[in-house]
């Protein structure tokens, strides 16, 4: 197929995928649009995983596969998007499957409306179980109500939380994202894929969404992401400062920085909720040492939060170390137990005027 008749690049990256790769190649060969290439990208994997390829490639002449040493998911989705000839490019992951409409659909939705990223509704496939389950949807996902365009420049406060942070449900117009210079970051291992979204959605002009499910996220258990949060939770504030500095150099942060700030936190703060006693000490102090600050959450008062316990939490990030705050929140543990009032627990861990305090200090001491 001619370079310019490809209207959508498929980019696979692949390690290991023998088991499962099947249905998912299955799921984009059967695409009803068929002006496509298929981007295998194999990292190295050491399984049957690129004889498979090879027999896919044999009879489709749309696969491609480029080989590597193992380097990770973040070099293979830009080795494939270096590669991608198509006018759209979208990400999937090797265990993953999509309906045969959605190549099409979310296609002409693009076209038709002239859109820098085309958003299709997912649902999550419980592999241990063999079910489908309902999946969770940006906070402000209702911006996308009624087939809106949306955009950075009209839902500034809330456009992080428009959507999720996967990059594996969005169709991404290529020299939109060559142009822009998006790419995901090699030193990134986990959550590559919330940075590439964060910053293509601010660099975006116009956004739209499909309301139809139409791609099958796997899991193997319904504990899978907790799982992975677990073991890679201290990678996450880097995510989110790797992003900050994005939108710095591009002139974004400043119009977008309440959407960055609950997009950081509550996320942090959700993960934080998820660690166990050792990892929330980590993890915790991690923030208070000099993520926090990185990620400019003391810049804003109470009011840019659109969480009261987000905010209480990036609060006594600031306030504490989590020895300290442990002892706080053990002193208010017994005070519920006994019945007692604790006026000086009221005073530096519940009240919003100590936070209001905190921040108020620490803004005095940046401007010093």
């Amino acid at each position: 197929m001619n370079g310019e008749d490809i209207k959508v690049s498929v980019v696979i990256p692949i390690y290991n995928a023998y088991d499962y790769l099947r249905p998912a190649l299955d799921s984009v060969i059967d695409q009803t649009l068929r002006e496509i290439e298929i981007i295998c990208i194999d990292d190295g994997s050491t399984d049957h995983t690129l004889e498979l390829l090879k027999e896919y490639q044999k009879s489709d002449s749309r696969v491609r596969i480029v080989t590597e040493n193992n380097a990770g998911q973040s070099t293979a989705r830009n080795k494939g998007l270096q590669r991608a000839r198509g006018e759209y490019t979208i990400f999937l992951d090797a265990d993953d499957f999509f309906e045969p409409e959605l190549l099409s659909e979310l296609y002409n939705l693009a076209t038709e409306r002239s859109l820098d990223i085309a958003i299709a509704q997912y649902d999550v496939y419980n592999d241990k179980e063999a079910r489908f389950e309902r999946s969770v949807d940006g906070e402000f996902s209702s911006v996308f109500e009624s087939g809106e365009i949306v955009s950075k420049s009209k839902y500034p406060d809330y456009i992080f939380q428009s959507t999720t942070g996967y990059v594996w449900n969005k169709l991404f117009k290529t020299s939109f994202l060559k142009d822009k210079e998006i790419f995901f970051e090699p030193e990134l291992y986990v959550f590559e894929d919330v940075n590439f979204v964060l910053t293509a959605l601010s660099m975006a002009e116009r956004i739209s969404r499909l309301d139809r499910v139409l791609i099958h996220h796997r899991i193997y258990s319904s504990q899978s992401r907790p799982k992975l949060f677990r073991k890679y939770y201290h990678q996450v504030p880097a995510v989110y400062v790797k992003a900050k500095q994005y939108l710095t150099q591009h002139g974004m942060y400043i119009p977008l920085a309440r959407s960055f700030l609950n997009m950081s936190a509550s996320r942090c703060y959700k993960i934080y909720n998820l660690l166990w006693s050792d990892a929330k000490s980590d993890f915790f102090d991690l923030l208070h040492n000099g993520y926090a600050d990185s990620l400019g959450w003391y810049a804003h008062g109470k009011e840019a939060f659109d969480s009261e316990d987000v905010f209480e939490f990036v609060a006594s990030v600031g306030l504490y170390t989590y020895a300290q705050y442990e002892k706080l929140q053990s002193k208010e543990r017994r005070r519920k137990l006994s019945g007692m009032t604790s006026e000086s627990y009221n005073k530096k861990l519940r009240t919003a005027k100590a936070r209001e305090r905190f921040f108020n200090i620490f803004k005095r001491k940046k401007k010093d």
